[in-house]
């Protein structure tokens, strides 16, 4: 018997409900078809064209990303795009995608939990749908954690906020999540890491003495990758499927 598109798309959903994604969403299975056999999966955080070279060179029928692809309606399938040329090649090859996004950022397995845990947080707990928070080892001036978190998740940081801040009890919501600082400062943090800043949040934080850290989209989700492909390839393991999975070599901005 063969794992199918189906069955791992269960497995994600046994996890990130896809009825816990945003309406806006678009998650689940997009690309192929639900019955196709599956024996290698390449595990990344966006779909590019790059991603697919790499699932072709691995033999993977299928890739599972956090971000989706046709995340926003469109009227053609055109190969004179970014996007459509990424469906057109996943159609060439007979590869199927899976996406697990707003439905992941709300688990254990999300970049902002995994985040976490890169940096040593104790008592991590999710907070709201997306706000995790966690107690450093020990207190720590915002520019020591500025470079910590850089370290910790191998992207360059961009602190908001005054550098001798002290910092306790730290918020992350990976991604696009700054708006979120107001309710991690009243749930008693001290500071926020998410992926983008924007500058009239980072105005308001650091006029009430709230540090923002900008660790980027890539930086504060990537994370995820090796955790969800640790999962998937646990759970394929316990029901003795021959299936590899393979966590995304591919870095589109780099590292520190």
């Amino acid at each position: 018997m063969c794992a199918t598109v189906r069955m791992i798309e269960e497995m994600l959903f046994d996890i990130a409900p896809a009825e816990t994604a945003e309406s806006y969403d678009n998650v689940g299975a997009i690309v192929g078809r639900r019955d196709a056999k599956v024996t290698k999966i390449l595990l990344a955080l966006d779909c590019t064209l790059e991603v697919v070279r790499e699932a072709v060179e691995k033999e993977a029928e299928l890739i599972v990303t956090h971000h989706p692809l046709l995340f926003h309606a469109r009227k053609n399938l055109l190969e004179e795009d970014p996007e459509g040329q990424i469906l057109c090649e996943l159609v060439r090859h007979h590869i199927s995608l899976i996406a697990a996004h707003t439905n992941l950022d709300q688990t254990e397995w999300s970049g902002s939990a995994s985040c976490a845990k890169l940096l040593n947080l104790q008592n991590i707990r999710k907070e709201s749908a997306y706000l995790f928070l966690g107690e450093l080892p020990a207190p720590m001036a915002a520019a020591e954690l500025e470079k910590a978190i850089s370290g910790a998740i191998r992207f360059p940081t961009r602190r908001y906020g005054s550098e001798s801040a002290m910092v306790k009890t730290l918020a992350i919501a990976g991604g696009a999540d700054d708006g979120d600082w107001p309710e991690a400062q009243a749930l008693g943090a001290q500071a926020l890491l998410t992926g983008e800043v924007r500058h009239h949040n980072a105005l308001a934080a650091a006029m009430s003495g709230f540090v923002l850290f900008d660790g980027g989209h890539w930086g504060t989700e990537v994370p995820l990758v090796p955790v969800l492909a640790e999962y998937l390839q646990n759970r394929l393991n316990d029901v003795q499927y021959k299936v590899r999975v393979y966590p995304s070599l591919y870095a589109p901005f780099g590292s520190v």
